[in-house]
């Protein structure tokens, strides 16, 4: 029992100073996997966290490009919208300037009827001439001071300037019919007529040019054009 007792005691000392294998391996793991698999996770945590910012940069750059694009497009939409309102202030002002000289072509018209079967008198008449040669020559000038908006495109202010040029033109040339006819109510010369005929021609003509032009100009900046019967 003695013997027994001693070998106990040995074996108990040899386990007590034994180091545990099992215990060293797992510290030696712990070690390895500090020293391989950390730094992977390190690794992929930064790798993600890099590439969710790249996705996110991206996104915040799509995104000014999108706004940056949508910005632009209600710009240009507003500018179109303007130059609509631009050359329709155009045209209303220039027939505006037609209106005012129709009472008088009017008076005109009605007094050389008049003149033709002898219910107006000749000074009537020269008096109805004169007023539509004076409400010519101002309308003239009028179209000729007639502005064209800064903010349209080049070719449509070249459009908006060439009518009004053309308009002034024919009102020009209209005054001039105007005084052909007094000159024929004073000496009574066929003469005048053919000459009165050719200015009346030539101012309608350049009326048509002028009007041409404007619709030219609002067809370019996008006004649908509506047909009238």
């Amino acid at each position: 029992m003695k013997i027994v007792g001693v070998t106990w005691s040995v074996i108990a000392l040899i386990i007590a100073i034994t180091p545990n294998s099992t215990e060293e391996k797992s510290l030696t793991i712990t070690a390895e996997a500090e020293a391989t698999i950390v730094p992977a996770v390190k690794q992929e945590l930064k790798t993600v966290v890099d590439e969710k910012k790249i996705k996110e940069d991206k996104e915040k750059e799509e995104a000014k490009i999108k706004l940056a694009a949508e910005n632009k497009a209600k710009a240009e939409q507003k500018a179109k919208e303007e130059n609509k309102v631009a050359v329709l202030e155009f045209e209303k002002g220039a027939y505006a300037l037609e209106d005012e000289i129709k009472p008088f072509i009017e008076y005109y018209q009605k007094a050389m009827a008049g003149l033709g079967d002898g219910s107006v008198d000749i000074f009537t008449a020269y008096e109805a001439t004169e007023k539509a040669r004076d409400a010519a020559k101002y309308v003239q000038s009028e179209f000729y001071s007639l502005a064209v908006p800064e903010n349209l495109p080049k070719d449509v202010k070249k459009m908006l300037n060439e009518a009004k040029s053309d308009l002034s033109t024919a009102y020009y040339t209209k005054k001039e019919a105007f005084e052909i006819i007094l000159k024929f109510l004073d000496d009574q010369k066929p003469s005048h007529m053919s000459k009165f005929k050719e200015e009346i021609q030539l101012s309608d003509a350049f009326v048509m040019s002028g009007v041409t032009k404007i619709l030219e100009a609002k067809i370019a900046v996008g006004i649908e054009l509506v047909e009238t019967e």
